[in-house]
């Protein structure tokens, strides 16, 4: 349609033929309508997951005025010679993944390098190290907080942009929500530490279920319990129902409401928006202490997915999305992460799935996985660029689905009318003739 250029997007359906358009020729009403239909059609397969990047707390955050913390820091302070051996093996593990280093790359190779100095013997090295592991991320876990704190502000003062992101939640996350009780529940993933999803389902009466259990100190559990919410109808006995609006919920590299105490996992009652009292933190089961909290750098290396409690969870994507007639649907994910990568893979290569890729930015990354896995154009469709894979932009070409209850209702009483219409408005064929006719 349009030309190339930084400022289009790109729209990709299937097999179809890529459309290229931008603000100054965007999309007509018949392909908006097409797309449109072909998400509905997507959203209503057997199995739907959802996996958020970070791309959805930046375009929150853009809202709040509040952005969430980014990667492209460094660490420090010294011994700044072993951060430039890390800096390096950052880079160069990074570029194998086909994109550059950040913050968390820079973590997981100091990480690896402190170990090292350990086992050679090398204490004081380590435990420098080590001190700029912790500086850099409790400043991480601080920025994670100050961007919840800045949309918790808008939340307690009632403001026109806490209505905006409500109201751009309810439709972003709606359509995936909305689906009949009768299939499998959504699957919705993140890579985010933030706790953006866990607000968005308060705010929109959304119940989560994870791999915690209890109440006073919810436990992370290494079970798949395929537990649910139900509820009785009045007068209906053993009949119980499936309750509307639940989803189950997965954070793939930890949360920072997250922490190790002794060898248990525990959902602390840190607010929202902090303030986070402990500032421990630790990348390491193994490492971890009392009251440190569980986040998890980028990983690039496959013994590093091994670790509790991301092992359980890296299976429950595998789980969740390789089968059958399963839709997955990624929004500001950049294809960085080798781990989540394998599992698209293989999950691309039973043909009844199809995989749906929403970015507001270009992905180069997208192109390395391309070049290196299967990636059949007919199980794929892309909605790349700042017209179609904004927030805001893809939530309005979202499907506005019902209820399944309600659709049932609205089709019964159509039914019902029609008879009762054929009955008092007999059809003219079955009227006797009229007077003077032959």
């Amino acid at each position: 349609m349009a030309g190339d250029g930084d400022s289009g997007s790109l729209l990709r359906l299937g097999s179809e033929a890529e459309l290229r358009f931008d603000e100054a020729n965007p999309l007509n009403a018949v392909d908006r309508r097409r797309l449109e239909a072909w998400l509905a059609a997507l959203l209503q397969t057997e199995h739907l997951a959802l996996l958020v990047g970070n791309g959805l707390s930046s375009a929150v955050g853009h809202l709040t005025g509040t952005p969430p913390p980014h990667m492209w820091t460094h660490l420090s302070p010294p011994p700044e010679k072993a951060l430039e051996k890390v800096r390096a093996y950052a880079d160069k593990t990074a570029a194998g993944m086909g994109r550059t280093a950040n913050l968390e790359d820079e973590i997981r190779a100091a990480m690896t390098l402190a170990e090292g100095f350990e086992v050679v013997g090398n204490e004081k090295a380590a435990k420098e190290l080590r001190h700029a592991i912790t500086v850099a991320m409790t400043d991480l876990l601080q920025g994670v907080l100050d961007f919840e704190k800045g949309i918790w502000n808008e939340h307690l003062a009632a403001s026109d942009k806490a209505k905006e992101v409500t109201d751009v939640l309810l439709q972003f996350l709606g359509p995936f929500v909305s689906r009949p009780v009768q299939r499998d529940r959504l699957h919705l993933f993140t890579t985010n530490y933030d706790r953006l999803l866990e607000y968005a389902a308060d705010v929109l009466g959304l119940r989560l279920i994870d791999r915690f259990e209890g109440q006073l100190h919810p436990r992370f559990t290494a079970s798949r319990l395929n537990l649910d919410v139900h509820y009785s109808p009045p007068g209906v006995r053993g009949e119980p129902r499936l309750v509307e609006g639940v989803v189950r919920y997965s954070k793939l590299h930890g949360s920072v409401d997250w922490q190790f105490h002794g060898r248990e996992i525990l959902r602390s009652p840190v607010p929202f928006g902090g303030p986070f009292l402990d500032a421990g933190v630790s990348g390491d089961a193994d490492g971890g202490k009392s009251g440190t909290a569980v986040i998890y750098p980028n990983p690039a290396k496959d013994v590093e997915t091994l670790a509790y409690p991301y092992a359980e969870l890296f299976r429950d994507l595998a789980a969740a999305v390789c089968r059958p007639n399963t839709t997955l649907v990624t929004f500001g994910y950049g294809f960085g992460d080798g781990h989540i990568n394998r599992v698209i893979a293989d999950m691309l290569r039973i043909p009844s799935t199809h995989l749906v890729v929403i970015s507001r930015d270009s992905l180069p990354t997208l192109d390395d996985f391309k070049k290196r896995n299967l990636y059949p154009r007919g199980q794929t469709t892309e909605l790349i660029g700042p017209t179609v894979g904004g927030l805001k932009e893809f939530a309005d070409l979202l499907p506005s689905l019902t209820s399944g209850h309600v659709l049932d209702a609205q089709f019964d009483y159509l039914d019902r009318r029609k008879r009762l219409d054929s009955t008092f408005e007999p059809s003219i064929e079955n009227q006797p003739p009229a007077a003077g006719t032959n």
